[in-house]
């Protein structure tokens, strides 16, 4: 597992990191992994069986995507209202891996280009209060209470999203099998198929108001070679497998916090 953690790190190494992956699964490896593509540092345990699919088919998406999807148009004004409103807003606005709020504070590694920055809604660094996007605070409470839930438990995070032209977030996988993500196109470039994201081996790319939902511990990628901003509503949410056994999906995401911890204490602070 160390030495997957230090190939994932550096992007040359990324055909090696899926080679070792087909290795440790040939031989029976106790990482969990059954697809080269998906490498997190927690596999759910073989007791807990999950689906594995890169990208949600459209037939199979959750019926909390058509109210998201229905309310676009309201979103995007309130996304709007960060971007412009009050500087205690505007202030809030932070480049993704920071460090000014606890998860995610490895992420400016795979960033590559002009920028990518973040605006919390619901988890760490979040406003304590709903001024600054009421209708969609109140709305993922209705439809998504159990994403909401994650993000307050450390486990996950609800943001507004915006990734700044000519940039690219560089191969890499999600840190568990355990949630999956969700966009809901907010801005997209006019050039589609230079705005793009690759999740296993598929390519896709975003659509104004509607959403993309995926597994993010396949190794996956971003692209904006365009001149215009991409802009999206970030949502961490349990896999669906999970979503009806909230008590155990709780505890498997501390027992997969933990895990992460224990990786890079090994790793950086090996024994005597």
């Amino acid at each position: 597992m160390e030495l997957m953690l230090s190939m994932e790190e550096v992007e040359a190494d990324k055909i090696l990191a899926r080679h070792v992956a087909n290795l440790a699964i040939a031989n029976g490896n106790c990482c969990g992994w059954v697809d080269p593509m998906q490498r997190p540092g927690y596999m759910a345990s073989s007791t807990v069986q999950l689906s594995s699919v890169p990208i949600c088919p459209l037939e199979q998406r959750p019926i909390w995507c058509n109210e998201l999807e229905r309310n676009y148009g309201r979103i995007l004004d309130e996304y709007n209202n960060t971007s412009r409103g009050t500087p205690m807003m505007t202030n809030q606005w932070m480049d993704v891996g920071c460090g000014r709020r606890g998860s995610g504070h490895d992420d400016h590694s795979v960033v590559s280009g002009r920028g990518w920055k973040e605006y919390v809604l619901f988890g760490t660094g979040a406003i304590e209060s709903d001024y600054d996007a009421p209708f969609t605070k109140k709305l993922l409470r209705q439809h998504l209470p159990d994403a909401v839930t994650l993000a307050q438990e450390g486990g996950g995070e609800v943001i507004f999203s915006r990734l700044s032209p000519r940039t690219h977030i560089k191969p890499h996988c999600g840190p568990t099998n355990l949630r999956w993500t969700a966009h809901l196109g907010l801005v997209i470039p006019k050039s589609k198929s230079d705005c793009r994201i690759r999740v296993g081996n598929e390519w896709k790319s975003w659509s104004t108001g509607k959403i993309l939902l995926f597994d993010d511990s396949f190794e996956h990628e971003v692209r904006n070679d365009t001149d215009e901003e991409r802009v999206v509503l970030l949502i961490r949410l349990w896999h669906p497998e999970l979503t009806s056994r909230t008590v155990l999906a709780s505890q498997l995401v501390q027992e997969a916090i933990a895990k992460k911890e224990e990786s890079v204490q090994k790793r950086y602070n090996p024994p005597a």
